[in-house]
This record gives structure tokens, sequence and C-alpha cells, in this order.
């Protein structure tokens, strides 16, 4: 699986998201923006964004942490049988 989630400094939802990932032994490619070209790739994948965390799970774009809880919650029910 290919992570990446866009994050600043402070974020709870971040560090929660962040959590999550660790929680499952999922590795992610963390991208602060407090680091110029980070915010600058941000930008350009997504314009309009204007909070964080954003996240991409294998290219497709999540959103923030209640999308990924929602994402996550409905993999769980496509994995019963």
């Amino acid at each position: 699986m290919n992570i990446v989630i866009y994050t600043q400094n402070g974020c709870g939802y971040c560090e929660m998201a962040t959590h999550i990932f660790k929680q499952h032994n999922w590795s992610y490619t963390e991208k602060n923006i407090s680091e110029n070209t980070h915010r600058e790739s941000l930008f350009e994948d997504l314009p309009n964004a204007k909070t964080v965390p954003q996240i991409w799970i294998n290219d497709v774009h999540i959103g923030g942490y209640n999308e990924l809880k929602t994402w996550l919650k409905k993999r769980t029910e496509n994995a019963l049988p």
C-alpha cells in the first residue's frame, strides 16, 4: 500500500491519522507543509486544500482524517464475509 500524508506541526488530526497507520503497521510518507517544497507539492496536487492532513492511498485522494475513518470503515465492511 502506498500512503502519502501531508501534515503540519501541531496538527492533532495529522497525529491521529499517522497513529492509525502505525496501528495497522502501514508504512507511509509524511510530507510536512512547513517545508516549502511539500507545501508547493500539496497545492499542485490539490489547489483548493485548506486543511491538513490530506491523505492519498494508492494514488487516490482520500481526504482528511474524517474521510480516512470513513475509508477504513468501508474497507472493514467490505472484508466481512
